[in-house]
């Protein structure tokens, strides 16, 4: 049946209508509010914009009605150069404020942390193994990360390995795309038809993905452990979600100490006493727990142990030991950087060096009474070294002597052979070494003289040498108590060692430290119990440890010194007080300065009538003469020793 084209336009223009019937009509208008009053069109003043002056002297636009500060609204060639801006930077960390400071990767990290989420929501019938492999993931790709080269990632990286979420520290590249994929796998690499049981996350939510990196694993290793890995890192896991506070105090102290993560290459542990060095050790002090926090807060948000309430409050105190690493971690690179201190060289330059390497290396005492270990000078170990060499034949040149031109001819030629032509060239005539040599001042000792500073430099002419003398000396770690600011003098001393002691506690802060070994109980690998050392004068208890109590001297319990029991305070200067935080560890050599009587006491006997006024140890001054290492308060370590092979080509720190 044909249909007449005249009759169809006719039929859909039917249902058309007409002009007033199409226009907005309000039948009828709504009441005019009481106490209103409508201005007509005709009668409307705009008032625009003003510009005024602040407080502080800047200009703003704002609403001349209002009086709201206005908001800039970008041209097109802005709008277009932001956005070439934005696809320019691919690290976080590079761009600046209005002020034009660059903003630091975790302050731009804070400022949208909120809005990150995990690319779907957690499901209560998940396992916590598969949630925090989802955690993980989704945290990775769901910020835009730093430069490599600056170590957040590789800390990361290892923290993920230490927890058994890798099998190897993985490399990055950039993300290949290709046509017609959509999907994007974020942890291992793998595809998404892959139906292995590992847990991980293949499926991500493309709307969440900032990071324009992947991972992959180096070449010969994988990022998915193998049938001999898949055991330990499923260990490494379970010990994770059983104590997620531990596994992080471990992590931040004894992990990152035994792995490098702390140091320079050719630094050692904690010792941090080169600027050069401990500046970049205190960097990566500070990215290990901020990356850290920045984790743990991301699964508390999004709520990833929903439904295991003793998981959540642990995640709970993991997140606040987090923050307290943050404050502490760098504070170990600062104290290393102070200590020992001036005052402490110049305490070690009056009365000499009372330690020795030697006692660091057992961690048992060596006499049986307990109270003194071997030492050994090192001036006889250098001169059984050199002996050694002389019995093989060898010549020792000294290097106090600077080798003159005759001298390097026969070095050359001894190493060269005599027919062997060797060019040297000639030094320029200003240079300070030919000068030296010319002038007959062949020696290098004003090369290698370290000015050392003298208690005078601190005390000007003091009597501090001839009042006191050094005490006990004892190797071991304490704990910061408390820290004393420097007190008035309100009083006048009776004796000389007294007017001396009153002098240092108003001119310096005291650091008072407590032991942190009090039981056997407390010794660790890195902190063992107190050593007393060879070069000590004083009574001392034999065996702190012992239900019974003996002392090295003839003097009653109660007069020794107990080094697992008695405080002792340092001297530092009072701008040094905000480095020091109650609970650090410092592992060094302490030396009492004690009072000459009290020592001329202990060493003759006295008369039982004569009325002692010695001074316990605990309640004198004592300086620190070396620092082995500085330990956070909650240094932990760790039941669980594997290591998976781990490469670290491209590590960074």
């Amino acid at each position: 049946m044909a249909i007449n084209p005249e009759s169809k336009k006719q039929s859909v223009s039917s249902g058309k209508t007409s002009g007033p019937k199409n226009s907005p009509t309000f039948p009828p208008f709504p009441a005019v509010p009481h106490g209103v009053t409508i201005i007509p069109f005709k009668d409307f003043t705009p008032y625009g914009y003003k510009r005024l002056r602040t407080e502080t002297g800047e200009e703003i636009e704002v609403d001349a009605l209002g009086g709201l500060p206005t908001v800039k609204v970008l041209s097109e060639e802005e709008v277009v150069q932001r956005n070439k801006d934005r696809k320019r930077r691919r690290n976080a960390g590079q761009s600046a404020d209005a002020t034009g400071r660059i903003v630091p990767w975790w302050e731009e990290w804070e400022e949208g942390e909120s809005s990150r989420t995990t690319s779907e929501p957690i499901e209560l019938q998940k396992s916590l193994i598969d949630r925090v492999h989802q955690a993980a993931d989704d945290f990775r790709i769901g910020r835009t990360w730093p430069p490599i080269s600056s170590g957040v990632r590789t800390l990361w990286d290892h923290f993920r390995l230490y927890i058994g979420l890798l099998s190897s520290l993985p490399i990055y590249r950039k993300v290949k795309k290709s046509k017609g994929n959509t999907d994007m796998t974020c942890e291992e690499g793998g595809d998404a038809s892959d139906n292995d049981d590992t847990p991980k996350a293949k499926q991500v939510n493309l709307n969440i993905i900032q990071d324009p990196l992947e991972q992959i694993a180096h070449p010969g290793k994988q990022l998915e452990p193998n049938e001999g890995e898949a055991d330990i890192m499923a260990r490494l896991l379970e010990t994770f979600l059983e104590d997620m506070e531990k596994s992080v105090k471990v992590f931040m102290s004894s992990y990152m100490r035994d792995k490098g993560l702390i140091w320079q290459v050719g630094l050692l542990p904690y010792l941090l006493s080169s600027i050069h060095g401990s500046r970049r050790s205190e960097r990566n002090l500070f990215i290990a727990p901020t990356v850290l926090h920045f984790f743990l807060r991301f699964m508390q948000r999004n709520q990833v142990f929903a439904g295991f309430e003793t998981h959540t409050d642990n995640l709970n105190r993991a997140v606040a030991l987090a923050e307290l690493a943050i404050r502490e971690l760098p504070l170990t690179a600062r104290v290393a950087r102070i200590l020992p201190g001036m005052f402490d060289a110049a305490c070690k330059e009056c009365w000499g060096y009372k330690g020795s390497l030697s006692m660091y290396i057992s961690t048992t005492l060596d006499s049986e009474d307990g109270c003194t270990s071997t030492d050994t000078p090192a001036s006889s170990t250098i001169g059984t070294f050199e002996e050694a060499l002389k019995a093989d034949h060898a010549e020792i040149v000294s290097s106090d002597v600077v080798l003159d031109s005759l001298m390097a001819k026969e070095v050359l030629d001894d190493t060269f052979g005599a027919d062997d032509c060797v060019n040297v060239s000639s030094p320029p005539a200003d240079d300070p070494w030919v000068a030296a040599i010319t002038a007959g001042q062949n020696t290098t000792v004003s090369w290698t003289d370290v000015k050392s500073d003298s208690l005078l430099t601190f005390l000007g002419p003091t009597q501090l040498p001839l009042t006191h003398t050094t005490g006990v000396v004892e190797f071991s770690t304490r704990r910061v108590k408390e820290i004393i600011l420097p007190e008035t003098i309100d009083s006048v001393p009776d004796t000389p060692s007294a007017a001396v002691e009153q002098e240092l506690g108003s001119r310096f802060a005291r650091v008072v430290l407590e032991p942190w070994v009090r039981t056997p109980t407390d010794e660790l690998l890195d902190i063992v119990r107190p050593i007393v050392t060879s070069s000590s004068r004083g009574a001392v208890i034999k065996d702190p440890f012992a239900d019974i109590i003996d002392v090295c001297d003839a003097y009653s319990p109660s007069d020794a010194y107990n080094p697992c029991r008695d405080d002792l305070t340092i001297l530092v200067n009072p701008a040094s007080v905000d480095c020091f935080r109650a609970g650090l560890g410092l592992c060094g050599t302490w030396v009492q300065m004690a009072r000459c009587e009290d020592v001329d006491t202990s060493l003759s006997p006295v008369d039982q009538g004569t009325p002692s006024v010695s001074k316990h140890p605990r309640d004198c001054f004592w300086y620190l003469e070396d620092v082995v290492s500085i330990f956070p308060s909650f240094y932990t370590e760790s039941e669980v020793e594997i290591d998976l092979g781990q490469t670290t080509d491209n590590d960074d720190l």
